[in-house]
């Protein structure tokens, strides 16, 4: 979060009470002395459990040096839709750090946590004028949070002393590589990725934009497959965007987790590895941002515009959405606890009701987004009930009367959600239908419910059927949803990553039947049902991007498990004994690789 600095006049308190005296504790710590309205004694006493008391005699007052200039301000953060994009810098200015002579351009917040240095309590006894701001040379604090309750701050310093901007900052005219189809991406990004995924306030986007925005740059990228008359992707953005957003981090603000988080939902170009290198590594950076800027703190209490209030619950729950999905398609403990965040679930009046240019726009994109957070929330519980190495031991003990008692309550939970989200999304007539991201996710989440608890059962044992009947008709319902995806579903934008390891999610659940199957009509009738679904996969896969993840994976598992032949690699050039035999190990083979590091070196590669 950073804050534009205004030529504004701030003399400090707006006046020197002769009236309301300070008490003597607050004039031996030479601190301002703030009472409520109808409150007899000052934060300060009220504080230590005292009462204030006036009896010192008045200081001595000392002539003010007659060159002392005013105190200049520092404008609110709150007012974040005014904050224009960083504007490229020609190569002949520069784009080091402005010079200490000249005033900065921006400052930076960061927000006063609890337990740090910067006591909170301790700072609320600052000299705050009426923008709520304590101003020293270097040095600021914002206080968005009055003093009956636990007070908030952030601490706000000029960006030139960060080395915000530095030399090797990225100095692409990204408006020249778009020209001319600049406002027409944009209206594709607002017709097509915005009704699917609708994190931004489209009237941000009415004015003029400047170029150098890493946030701009990405949603060009991500409109430009869906666009008619532009390039299918523009490299030099997917560039410039790897380049600024490393930099852009060390120094957030909310314009940086919103690019961030879009970034992370772009449609892969090269599908070689049957993974997502650097996903969760970038999550945990995006985690890191939000907490820097506050956004897990409900700010529905503070001194914001309703927009902007809107704004920071959007981005936390989709930060929040994102980490969950992730989580648990990674295999991952989450980067959020629940104990550190107070941010209501979103609501409909949280998203703008008009598109680009103020056209209007319909609720179901709100839906869906509050829909998908609704539903995190379940998996959150899920993740953290059985998902735990403790949790694992945990279930070991528990019994079975419990588990089930503990699985009935998610099945009611989930069965709500459906009767209260799903239905509403299912009745939708529109071009392009951008709920299969959802639908998919409900579906995931009944797999994921039942496949822990199947891992806790015994075979045999009472209800254990039960549960493998449940989790058969969950995978049947998405080898139905894949088989029925229709034009207007696949040309809509679909969540990215969490709906390609959904799609991976579900074929790996498939093996897990089959492997514990022991009757004749269940392995054939799974042996069956993965083909199938490989087929579908592969299918969609040439011109949907969704399955190609899943699709890769599941014949990686099929030939490891032998229900494909073993993929042949060619010739073997070097050999080594183990145990009597002779093994023959391919030159950059992953064996080989596995075989010159040793199963120590390799743990600490």
């Amino acid at each position: 979060m950073r804050t534009t600095t205004r030529t504004q006049v701030n003399a400090g308190r707006k006046y020197k009470s002769r009236k309301e005296r300070p008490c003597d504790a607050c004039r031996k710590r030479k601190i301002c002395c703030t009472r409520d309205a109808f409150e007899k004694d000052c934060s300060l006493c009220r504080t230590r459990g005292e009462t204030c008391k006036y009896v010192l005699p008045p200081n001595v007052r000392r002539n003010r040096p007659p060159n002392v200039r005013p105190r200049e301000s520092i404008s609110s953060p709150s007012s974040t839709n005014s904050i224009p994009p960083r504007p490229i810098q020609s190569c002949a200015a520069g784009a080091g750090s402005v010079p200490r002579e000249t005033a900065p351009s921006e400052w930076i917040c960061q927000f006063v946590g609890l337990s740090g240095d910067q006591d909170p309590f301790v700072l609320r006894h600052c000299s705050f004028n009426h923008l709520n701001c304590y101003k020293a040379p270097d040095w600021a604090i914002l206080r968005v949070k009055g003093e009956n309750d636990i007070p908030l701050h952030f601490t706000v310093v000029p960006d030139s002393h960060l080395d915000a901007h530095p030399d090797y900052y990225p100095k692409t005219d990204t408006e020249s590589i778009v020209a001319p189809h600049a406002d027409e991406l944009l209206q594709t990004y607002f017709d097509v990725i915005h009704v699917s995924y609708p994190l931004l306030d489209p009237a941000r986007f009415n004015s003029k934009p400047q170029t150098g925005d890493p946030l701009l740059a990405i949603m060009y990228n991500l409109a430009s497959p869906f666009c008619r008359d532009g390039p299918p992707s523009f490299q030099e953005l997917s560039d410039f965007a790897h380049q600024a957003l490393p930099i852009e981090r060390r120094h957030p603000r909310l314009e940086t987790i919103e690019a961030s988080l879009l970034h992370l939902q772009r449609y892969s170009t090269i599908h070689q590895a049957p993974m997502l290198p650097s996903l969760w590594s970038d999550i945990g950076s995006l985690v890191g941002m939000a907490h820097d800027l506050g956004l897990n703190l409900d700010p529905t209490a503070w001194s914001l515009t309703l927009s902007d209030s809107n704004r920071r619950i959007r981005i936390w729950w989709a930060l929040y959405i994102q980490d969950k999905w992730s989580a648990l398609g990674l295999g991952r403990p989450s980067y959020l606890n629940e104990e550190h965040c107070n941010v209501p679930l979103p609501t409909v009046e949280n998203f703008s009701h008009t598109s680009f240019h103020n056209q209007p726009i319909s609720l179901t994109p709100a839906i869906q987004f509050v829909a998908m957070a609704h539903l995190t929330v379940i998996l959150s519980d899920i993740l953290n009930t059985f998902y735990t190495l403790k949790a694992m031991e945990r279930f070991k003990l528990l019994p079975l009367e419990v588990l089930f008692s503990i699985l009935d309550d998610f099945q009611r939970r989930l069965a709500e959600w459906n009767e209260e989200y799903l239905c509403q999304l299912f009745n939708v007539n529109t071009l392009l239908d951008s709920s299969g991201s959802v639908v998919l996710a409900f579906h995931t989440c009944e797999i994921v419910l039942f496949r822990i608890v199947l891992r806790c059962l015994p075979m045999g044992s009472p209800g254990y059927d039960g549960v493998r009947e449940q989790s058969k008709a969950s995978l049947m319902h998405i080898v139905e949803f894949i088989e029925k995806l229709n034009v207007s579903r696949l040309r809509a934008f679909w969540w990215s990553p969490m709906t390609r390891i959904n799609f991976a999610l579900a074929g790996t659940f498939m093996f897990f039947q089959l492997l514990t199957s022991i009757t004749t009509h269940d392995i054939e009738f799974w042996s069956s049902t993965i083909s199938h679904y490989r087929s579908l996969l592969r299918l969609q896969s040439h011109s949907f991007d969704m399955t190609r993840l899943a699709c890769t994976r599941m014949d990686l598992l099929a030939a490891g498990m032998g229900v494909d032949p073993p993929v042949r690699e060619g010739e073997g050039v070097g050999e080594i004994g183990a145990d009597g035999r002779t093994v023959v190990l391919m030159p950059g083979s992953a064996e080989e690789w596995i075989a010159r590091q040793g199963h120590e070196g390799m743990l600490l590669c």
